[in-house]
């Protein structure tokens, strides 16, 4: 029989189970391997009874985000797939969450503008330094260097200034990656304005023009990415109100997700999923098939293997066949504080959090908050205001 072996019960490792278990046949055996007693990986969701309700904590990511995207429609997929469609809590498009973003800059919460109409009563503080960015970019001739990348830090310095990387860059990238932006490659998650400053004559901004029709040629003819019509007319409550929407979790919080998944893959009869277990070596045995040894010296024999462990996970298990990339990737470290507090509307303004850039770092140690309670009101089922702080990361 056919065995194929997911290292790793993550997202990503269950995900993988799911949508091999839909392809191939019966016959053929999926077998999941996690190193935790539980899967979900970096989904976490901690519900705790209290006298007043049970409160809902998340020490990894809380919410999902809709759009066209194909990422974005893969997921409300696999959510509609899994019947997970009436645990699914929606934050309004036009919601105070989804328009309201700041940057604690200058001891005060600078309110991000959201669309062109919100740049009627001008520009925050933190944000006046774009006018200059923009016409330095506009005006200064090309210095794009030689090398192939830079720093996010190199390259919105060298075209906008450094006030724009110290204000806003480096907030936004902190609530990304929870990384410096003196650490992060410009080409590798700036790629559209890195191929501009590249293309473009004078900057940037000039570039992307040529960017766009670059990319317009390159998906012609492939469309909008759009949910089927069967599946909308199936549930087409669900689909409709999804259109309306920024973002989503559930009402027990984002491991309701995993916890669906692995729970309808283990009825499968061919599709065994292993907690508990860590990967310490993987080898090719003398048949040419893979050989996945587990601590407790057990081997698991697989004709393929899907491999979804971070980079961290995976130190020794390829011996020697090990790349650098494996002994050189550096990772951050970021600490999660939930906080709650009884009554509602406790936040200092209606949004959906803040972040700190490099330039308020000597005022908060935090990396960004984030408003839950209002990003996601009906997890509340008591009379509570609930915040999450990170912390770490280039602190």
């Amino acid at each position: 029989m056919t065995a194929i072996t997911v290292l790793g019960g993550g997202i990503s490792g269950l995900s993988t189970a799911w949508y091999l278990a839909q392809k191939v046949p019966a016959n053929v055996s999926i077998k999941v391997i996690e190193a935790s007693s539980r899967v979900g990986g970096w989904i976490r969701t901690d519900r705790r009874h209290t006298p007043i309700g049970e409160i809902i904590a998340e020490a990894g990511p809380r919410t999902l985000r809709t759009g066209k995207s194909p990422d974005a429609l893969s997921v409300l997929e696999l959510v509609d797939d899994l019947d997970l469609r009436s645990h699914v809590i929606l934050s309004d498009a036009q919601s105070a969450a989804a328009r309201n973003r700041y940057i604690y800059y200058d001891g005060t919460l600078n309110r991000m503008p959201s669309s062109l109409s919100s740049l009627a009563s001008g520009l925050p503080a933190a944000a006046t330094c774009l006018v200059g960015g923009v016409w330095r970019d506009f005006t200064r001739k090309s210095n794009t260097p030689v090398e192939n990348d830079e720093s996010v830090h190199e390259f919105i310095g060298r075209r906008f200034g450094q006030k724009v990387d110290d204000n806003l860059a480096s907030a936004v990238m902190h609530g990304i990656y929870a990384a410096d932006t003196k650490d992060l490659s410009a080409r590798a998650l700036l790629y559209p304005f890195w191929l501009a400053d590249r293309m473009g004559k004078r900057g940037v901004i000039s570039g992307l023009r040529k960017v766009a029709r670059v990319s317009r040629a390159r998906h012609a003819g492939r469309g909008v990415e759009s949910v089927d019509g069967e599946r909308r007319a199936r549930n087409p409550e669900f689909w409709t109100s999804v259109d309306g929407a920024s973002m989503y979790s559930f009402r027990g919080g984002m491991q309701t997700l995993p916890d669906e998944m692995a729970k309808k893959l283990r009825e499968r009869p061919n599709v065994e999923i292993s907690t508990g277990s860590k990967v310490v070596a993987a080898r090719v045995g003398a048949m040419g098939k893979a050989q996945i040894e587990v601590d407790g010296g057990r081997v698991i024999e697989s004709d393929h293997v899907v491999n979804t462990l971070p980079l961290h996970a995976m130190q020794g298990v390829f011996g020697s066949d090990q790349t650098p990339m494996l002994d050189h990737t550096p990772y951050s470290s970021v600490v999660v504080v939930n906080l709650t507090y009884k009554g509602k509307g406790r936040t200092p303004v209606d949004g959906f959090g803040y972040l700190v850039p490099r330039a308020s770092q000597h005022e908060s140690r935090a990396l960004g908050v984030v408003f839950d309670s209002c990003a996601l009101p009906e997890q509340d089922t008591c009379d509570v205001t609930r915040v999450t702080v990170m912390l770490g990361g280039p602190r």
